[in-house]
C-alpha cells in the first residue's frame, strides 16, 4: 500500500491542488474503506438453536431456570488449524492481537448471564435424525426416533466444527426410557460465553469484493435467541505486512463481531423485553423491534435506544434510523449514514479514528434483552448532536447552517476537525454532501515536514475554516486548515497560527489573528467538549508531546485519594518515552474530564511491570489558566474513585480504543446513608471550632495591648487582619 500511495502522490502532484486533493480522496477512500457484507453472509448461514422455548412464544417462562448475574462476555477465538499457511508467523501474531484488542473491548462494555460449565454447541435435528416423533402425547415427543445415516456433523458457515465443540446425539424408541446414544457430548470450551471461529481464506467474496477486509456471521443460538458462536473470515490480503493496519483491521473486526454477536436483521424478531431477567422470573418478546416512520424509513422503535436516540438528537424520544441502501423495503442490519456518521455500526467505514463505539448501538445491546451494557464510556457521538428529530433527511441536507453537511465540491473540515476534508458524497448518503476526510496529508493531528506557511501540523491541531494570509498577500478563498489549539475550560479554547501568539476563540465566531489579513472560524460543540483526545496547552518546541501545564503538589492539601489505574489499548505500542508520555496526557484528560475537572489539577506517574498502569494523584491549582472555579481536585478525585465506576472507555487518534480500569485506590469509609457534602460540611465545622478558640485568644491579647496605649487606630488594624486570618483559614479548611 506504501508503494501504491507514492505512486499516486507522484502523478497527480502534476495537477492543480483542488484537483489533486480531490483525486488523492477518491483513490485513498477507494483503498482504505472497508464496505460490509453482513446481510448477504449472514443468508447462507444455517443457524442451530435448541428447540427448548418456541420460537414465536410471547413469553419466556424463566422461574425454572436458573440465572446467574451478569458478568462480562468471554469471547473465546478458534484459530483453524492449518489455515496459516496464507499468513507468516509474524501477520499471524499480528491478527491474533487485533482479536485479542477487540475481544477485550467487547468484554469490557458487554455482560450476559455466564454458560455454567464449558460452553457445548447444538446439533441440528432436522440434519442428524430422519424421523422425529411428533405425537405431542407420547413420552419422546420431538426426540429423535431414527439416524440420517448420511449426517456429517455441523457447520459455522463454510467450515466444519469439532466434535468436541458439540453436544451428542441420541436416538429413541417410541416408548423407550433410555437412549441409544450415537456420539457422546464433546468435551466443549471452557469458560466461554461466546466461541468465535477465525479463518483466513481468499474466498470468493474476497476475490470478487476487493473493499471486504472481513466478514462475519453468527451460527448458534441460546434457547433465548442470544449469539453463543458465530465465524469472522479475513481476506488474506489485507492481513500482509505490506498492507497490514492494526487500526482497520481493529475496527472492522470489532464492526463484524458486533454483528455475529447479535445486531442483526435477522434477529429484530428475537429481541426479548426481560424488566425481570435478572431475577428470572420471566421475559416477553419484543413487539416489532423496527418499523417505518412517516417517511417509509425502518427505525429501531425499542425504549433505550428511542431514549437515547431522542437525548443526542436534542430531546423527545426517536427511533434510530437503519440504512436503506439495497434495502428499501425492509431492515438492514446498519444504521443509516445520513445519520450516525461516526458510528462503527454503519455499512461503510470512516477511517478508526474517526469512528467510535457509540451509545445508540450500545443502547441496542441492552435493549436486545440478552446483554447488560457498561454505559461508563464516554460519548463521543458528535455528528447530528443537537440538531433536531428532521436531521439527515435527504430534503434537509442542503441545509449547511447546522456545521454537518456541506454544498460543492471544496476542501474543508471533517466534522469532528481532526482531519481537513474534501465535501463529496457516496452510494450511502443518497445525494446528501459532507466533509470526507482526507487519508493523506489532511491529518492535522499528525506531524508532517511539508506544510503550509502559516499551518501547524501538531498533535494538538485542529482543522479551522479559514482564509487567514500573511498581512500584505493576496485574499484566499476559506478552506481547511491546520492549526494548534489548547483547551481553556469546556467549549472554550485558544488558536495559534505558525508566527502568530495564543489568541481566544469564541466558538461560534469569526476572528481576526493579528499579524495576519482575512478570518478564522471557531467551531462550536466540536472542540474541548471531552471528544478529543488531549486537552492540553502543548509546547511548540522540540518536544510537542509534553505539556507545558508544570503542576506543583499543595502539601497544605488533606492526604486525598490515590487512584492506581490500569489501562489496556487496541494499539499495539512500542513503549517509547514520547508514546508512554502521550497515552499517560491522554488517560489524565479522561480521568479530569470523568471527574469534572480540569487537567493541570491532576498528576500521574506511570508503571510498566507486567501491565502499563498509572498512579494518578490530586494537586494544587496555583499553574492552571485562568480563574480557579473547579471543585477541589482531590475531592473531586475522591468522588470519582469511591463512585464505584470499574472502568472508563474512550477512542484515541493514536491508540484505538483505550480501556481504563480503576484497580485500587484509598477511600474514606463513609456511612452510605450520609453523602459526601455532609461529610466534609461537618469536618470543616469541626476545625473551625479550635481555630476560632484561638482567634478569639488572639483577639483578646491585642485588645489588651492596645487598651494600655490607648491607641484606636492600631485596635482596628488588629481587627481587621484578624478577619482577614479568619476569612482565609475557613477557604483553606474547606478546600481541605
Amino acid at each position: 500500500m506504501r508503494r501504491r500511495l507514492s505512486v499516486i502522490r507522484t502523478i497527480f502532484m502534476q495537477f492543480p491542488g483542488w484537483l489533486y486533493a480531490l483525486s488523492l480522496t477518491v483513490i485513498i477512500t477507494g483503498i482504505c474503506s472497508s464496505v460490509c457484507i453482513h446481510d448477504s453472509v449472514q443468508r447462507e448461514t444455517v443457524v442451530v438453536s435448541p428447540p427448548i422455548i418456541p420460537p414465536h412464544a410471547s413469553h419466556l417462562h424463566l422461574r425454572d431456570v436458573h440465572r446467574t448475574p451478569f458478568l462480562p462476555l468471554r469471547i473465546t477465538p478458534w484459530y483453524l488449524p492449518g489455515e496459516s499457511v496464507l499468513l507468516t508467523p509474524t501477520e499471524s501474531k499480528k491478527l491474533q492481537k487485533a482479536i485479542l484488542d477487540v475481544t477485550r473491548t467487547v468484554s469490557s462494555v458487554l455482560s450476559v448471564h455466564r454458560v455454567e460449565g464449558p460452553l457445548l454447541l447444538n446439533r441440528d435435528i432436522e440434519k442428524f435424525c430422519h424421523s422425529v416423533w411428533r405425537n405431542s402425547t407420547l413420552p419422546n415427543y420431538n426426540k429423535c426416533g431414527s439416524l440420517n445415516k448420511s449426517y456429517r456433523g455441523e457447520t459455522c458457515l463454510d467450515i466444519i466444527i469439532p466434535d468436541s465443540h458439540l453436544r451428542g446425539f441420541e436416538v429413541w424408541l417410541e416408548l423407550g426410557q433410555e437412549p441409544s446414544v450415537v456420539t457422546p457430548d464433546g468435551a466443549g470450551i471452557p469458560g466461554t460465553d461466546f466461541l468465535l471461529y477465525v479463518r483466513v481464506a481468499q474466498t470468493e467474496k474476497c476475490a470478487t469484493q476487493s473493499s471486504v477486509i472481513a466478514y462475519a456471521s453468527y451460527c448458534q443460538l441460546d434457547p433465548f435467541g442470544r449469539p453463543l458462536a458465530g465465524i469472522i473470515v479475513f481476506c488474506p490480503e489485507h492481513l500482509k505486512e505490506e498492507e497490514y493496519q492494526h487500526s482497520h483491521v481493529v475496527q472492522v473486526s470489532l464492526h463484524e463481531l458486533l454483528h455475529a454477536l447479535g445486531f442483526s436483521r435477522n434477529l429484530f424478531s428475537r429481541w426479548i423485553d426481560c424488566d425481570l431477567y435478572d431475577t428470572g422470573d420471566i421475559c416477553s418478546s419484543r413487539s416489532r423491534v423496527a418499523n417505518t416512520d412517516e417517511n417509509g424509513q425502518f427505525r429501531i422503535y425499542t425504549p433505550t435506544v428511542m431514549r437515547k436516540m431522542g437525548e443526542h438528537l436534542g430531546g423527545g424520544s426517536v427511533g434510530a434510523p437503519l440504512e436503506n441502501k439495497d434495502f428499501p423495503h425492509s431492515a438492514s442490519s446498519h444504521w443509516e449514514a445520513r445519520v450516525l456518521q461516526g458510528s462503527t455500526l454503519t455499512a461503510s467505514l470512516s477511517p478508526p479514528h474517526l469512528t467510535h463505539l457509540d451509545i445508540i448501538t450500545l443502547a441496542a445491546f441492552k435493549d436486545m434483552g440478552w446483554y447488560g451494557v457498561n454505559t461508563n464510556i464516554i460519548d463521543q457521538l458528535v455528528w447530528g448532536k443537537g440538531a433536531g428529530h428532521s436531521f439527515g433527511l435527504p430534503t434537509k441536507c442542503n441545509d449547511t447552517s447546522t456545521g454537518f453537511f456541506c454544498t460543492g465540491s471544496e476542501i474543508g473540515c471533517h466534522h469532528l476537525h481532526l482531519d481537513k476534508g474534501v465535501c463529496s458524497t457516496d452510494s450511502f448518503l443518497e445525494g446528501c454532501r459532507i466533509y470526507k476526510p482526507l487519508s493523506s496529508g489532511g491529518e492535522c493531528w499528525l506531524p508532517q515536514k511539508e506544510r503550509a506557511q502559516e499551518e501547524i501540523y501538531d498533535q494538538n491541531s485542529r482543522c479551522f475554516f479559514s482564509n487567514l494570509t500573511k498581512e500584505g498577500a493576496h485574499q484566499t478563498k476559506v478552506k481547511g486548515r491546520c492549526y494548534l489549539h489548547r483547551c481553556m475550560a469546556p467549549n472554550s479554547f485558544q488558536v495559534k497560527v505558525q508566527g502568530s501568539e495564543w489568541t481566544d476563540c469564541p466558538p461560534g465566531e469569526w476572528i481576526q489573528v493579528a499579524g495576519f489579513g482575512g478570518f478564522l472560524h471557531c467551531p462550536l460543540g466540536r472542540l474541548c467538549m471531552g471528544f478529543n483526545h488531549l486537552l492540553l496547552p502543548v509546547s511548540t518546541g522540540s518536544s510537542p508531546l509534553v505539556s507545558t501545564a508544570a503542576v506543583k503538589e499543595e502539601t497544605e492539601f488533606i492526604s486525598g485519594p490515590k487512584l492506581n489505574v490500569q489501562v489496556v489499548i487496541a494499539q499495539s505500542m512500542k513503549g517509547s518515552p514520547e508514546e508512554t508520555m502521550q497515552l499517560k496526557e491522554e488517560v489524565l484528560v479522561v480521568i479530569a474530564q470523568k471527574a469534572g475537572i480540569r487537567r493541570c489539577l491532576l498528576q500521574g506517574t506511570p508503571r510498566t511491570d507486567l501491565v502499563f498502569s498509572i498512579f494518578i494523584t490530586a494537586v494544587g491549582s496555583e499553574d492552571c489558566p485562568g480563574r480557579n472555579l473547579d471543585t477541589p481536585s482531590h475531592l473531586a478525585l475522591l468522588k470519582l474513585a469511591c463512585s464505584g465506576t470499574p472502568s472508563i472507555m474512550y477512542n484515541s487518534s493514536k491508540f484505538s480504543t483505550v480501556l481504563i480500569r480503576i484497580l485500587d485506590y484509598s477511600c474514606p469509609t463513609l456511612n452510605p446513608n450520609v453523602d459526601t457534602n455532609t461529610y466534609l460540611t461537618w469536618a470543616c465545622l469541626g476545625a473551625l471550632f479550635p481555630i476560632i478558640f484561638i482567634l478569639m485568644l488572639a483577639w483578646k491579647r491585642h485588645k489588651k495591648q492596645s487598651l494600655i496605649v490607648h491607641d484606636i487606630y492600631q485596635s482596628q488594624v488588629v481587627d481587621e487582619d484578624i478577619l482577614t486570618q479568619q476569612k482565609g483559614t475557613t477557604w483553606w479548611c474547606c478546600m481541605a
